[in-house]
């Protein structure tokens, strides 16, 4: 969808051209011919550019890279493919369909009308314009302001991973206190599912599922429960707002934490937490746990204290109750008993220990073997075991132990080999996560200690996406100004060229800051396009003003030749690429926020960049021309050289 608007331009360019040269009284084989020769160079060098503007998309890193590989390279193909046709299959289509524009209805007239009274407005603005140093100073000045508006702008906007995105979908999660069962864990959750329930009979949830205890969270924990919501379509109410209002719901069961987090639009898996808009994961590393837990417990503090952030957690409580045993090591060996042997005992009678399997029915079944669960309750079942000694004597296990109990956690994290206490925090609506990063940062920024901070969950994608997209559009400009350097072989064409794209990025900004939207991975994405799409407007301005000046026009006649000329293809190409944006803009469901994103970026820039880059261009090419030459001037005099060789050559011949 977002091709469309583009794969159209080149078509746009060749036709118009053609179309042009055609009410001009050239026949339409000669105007299919010359038309597409005339503008042969500024459709390679548009293809070519917007080409580059998608390359570096291809190769971003990290887990954010993987998502834009195919869009980079599906648009890129389509704008090469789109060159290829309007090159070849439009000029000839164009020699048999198009006629001169006469008898046209009634709309055409008006829509023919407009045009010629705004290219002759247009015209004359730019003869007014051109050549006085205070319209030059002026626009210098607007460059600069528009420059530092968009930087102010940027600055402005929230920043986070994605925006915030109604999947109908929520995840719930409930942690019991350290060292709580199954059963306590199931009561918990069954009170949950009362709650879930009456959301379904309100019409609010289509379905529901739990596990307990919770899936993929390891360690033989059963404390935490953990399930997923799925709200129905036709709900009157947005997931982030049935999350709050089950968080306040829930906030009344005191015998567990229980958390309800909207799914977010991009989800991972994996060390460090999963991807997503909702939550954010600060990591601290150091040498010692307790060590690590003073210096992050005062950031758990303000984190507490923040309303942007809810249910602040860490995942390092040492109260999980452990009962330690201690083997007497001269009275076992006195008695031959061997530790291995205690060891065993207490495995098998109180933990599991699997002691074969056996095939039924083509099925392998595991053999487990555990004592009963009512001998296995309390710290005096300790008393009732007996181990076997080396002479084949049973000898009380309660003889060769002592117990004692203590409180210690039941994980103990570790993030590139190093100790790590994670500190989770969900967001609240209206809390991007740039700022809940700034936040933590300054707060870990005051606390002493040789104690390393590292990111997970989405605070690690939000801060490896932000570096490889702004890397990615800093490559894409220089990619754009290289290629123009090349193709114009100056450097002054290019930087003409490239001034239209801080006007065109703060287009894109303004419609961010319109749509109440934010800086993110796709608005950033969409600002990439614009680079592409901005630059293509000036090429068409200044390869036809070349065009006209090795035909002898002056600098100042050229350009506005050239503006004028090429108004209307550049209105039309900048229409359709906003016109292929709306559909972004208005299409909604599942991930309508993201394509939102991208479509007011897009449909913002190319309508503000199209309208400035018509006055700014033609200014600063009038300005900075005299130090340029046409691409084809050195060709012209290579060929001009050659025909004086021939001539020469015949005149002594004769």
């Amino acid at each position: 969808m977002l091709a469309i608007g583009l794969v159209v331009d080149d078509a746009i360019v060749v036709v118009e051209n053609i179309q042009r040269r055609i009410d001009e009284g050239e026949p339409a084989i000669v105007a299919a011919q010359r038309g597409a020769r005339q503008v042969f160079f500024a459709v390679v060098a548009t293809t070519i550019v917007l080409m580059s503007v998608f390359a570096p998309l291809m190769f971003m890193p990290g887990f954010t890279g993987r998502l834009f590989v195919e869009l980079a390279v599906a648009v890129a193909a389509a704008v090469g493919f789109s060159a290829l046709l309007a090159l070849s299959l439009s000029p000839m289509l164009a020699s048999k369909l198009l006629r001169p524009a006469k008898g046209e209805g009634w709309v055409a007239q008006k829509v023919d009308a407009g045009m010629h009274k705004l290219r002759d407005s247009y015209h004359a603005s730019l003869e007014g314009m051109l050549g006085k140093p205070a319209v030059s100073m002026t626009a210098s000045g607007m460059v600069l302001v528009l420059a530092g508006l968009a930087v102010v702008v940027f600055n402005v906007l929230p920043k986070e991973l994605t925006p915030e995105e109604d999947r109908r979908r929520a995840q719930v999660m409930i942690v019991g206190p350290e060292g709580a069962g199954y059963d306590y864990t199931r009561q918990a959750a069954l009170q949950l599912e009362q709650i879930l329930e009456r959301y379904r009979q309100e019409g609010i949830l289509e379905r529901y599922v739990l596990s307990i205890p919770r899936f993929g969270g390891g360690g033989g924990s059963f404390n935490g429960a953990g399930g997923n919501t799925m709200l129905r379509e036709d709900a009157e109410i947005t997931t982030q707002e049935y999350a709050a209002r089950l968080n306040r719901e829930l906030s009344s069961l005191t015998a567990v934490r229980a958390i309800v987090s909207p799914e977010g639009g991009l989800q991972r898996g994996g060390p460090g937490g999963g991807g997503g808009g909702s939550s954010v994961q600060l990591v601290a590393t150091g040498s010692e746990y307790p060590e690590i837990e003073r210096w992050i417990r005062p950031i758990l503090a303000a984190a507490e204290t923040n309303p942007g952030l809810a249910r602040p957690r860490l995942d390092y409580e040492p109260t999980s109750p452990r009962v330690v045993v201690d083997i007497d090591r001269d009275k076992a060996a006195a008695l031959g008993v061997s530790a291995q042997a205690i060891g065993r005992a207490l495995e098998s009678m109180f933990g599991n220990r699997r002691v074969t399997t056996y095939i039924k029915a083509g099925q392998e079944y595991d053999v487990l073997l555990q004592t009963d669960r009512s001998n296995r309750q309390t710290e005096d079942d300790l008393k009732k075991l007996y181990v076997r000694s080396a002479s084949g004597e049973p000898v009380p296990l309660a003889s060769l132990v002592t117990t004692r109990v203590r409180g210690d956690t039941p994980d103990r994290s570790r993030v590139d080999r190093l100790r790590s206490i994670t500190l989770t925090a969900q967001l609240n609506p209206g809390y991007s996560m740039g700022e809940a990063i700034d936040f933590l940062q300054a707060e870990a920024d005051k606390q002493p200690g040789q104690v390393s901070v590292k990111w997970g969950g989405g605070a690690r994608d939000y801060l490896e996406s932000s570096g490889a997209v702004g890397a990615a559009f800093a490559m894409a400009l220089l990619l754009v100004f290289l290629v123009l350097a090349a193709q114009f072989e100056s450097w002054i064409h290019p930087s003409v060229i490239m001034l239209t794209v801080p006007v065109a990025a703060l287009g894109g900004l303004f419609g961010l800051l319109v749509a109440d939207s934010s800086i993110n991975t796709y608005s950033q994405i969409g600002l990439i396009i614009l680079v592409g799409i901005a630059a293509k407007n000036g090429i068409l301005i200044v390869e036809f003003a070349n065009q006209l000046r090795d035909e002898g026009l002056s600098i100042r006649e050229a350009v506005i030749e050239s503006a004028s000329l090429r108004l209307r293809p550049i209105i039309m190409t900048s229409i359709s690429a906003a016109a292929g944006a709306i559909p972004l803009i208005v299409w909604g469901g599942m991930g309508g926020e993201a394509r939102k994103t991208i479509g007011v970026t897009i449909f913002f820039g190319a309508i503000f960049s199209t309208m400035v880059t018509l006055f700014v261009v033609p200014v600063f090419y009038n300005m900075l021309g005299r130090w340029t030459k046409s691409p084809q001037a050195t060709a012209r005099r290579i060929e001009a050289f050659e025909e004086s060789e021939k001539t020469r050559v015949a005149n002594a011949a004769e």
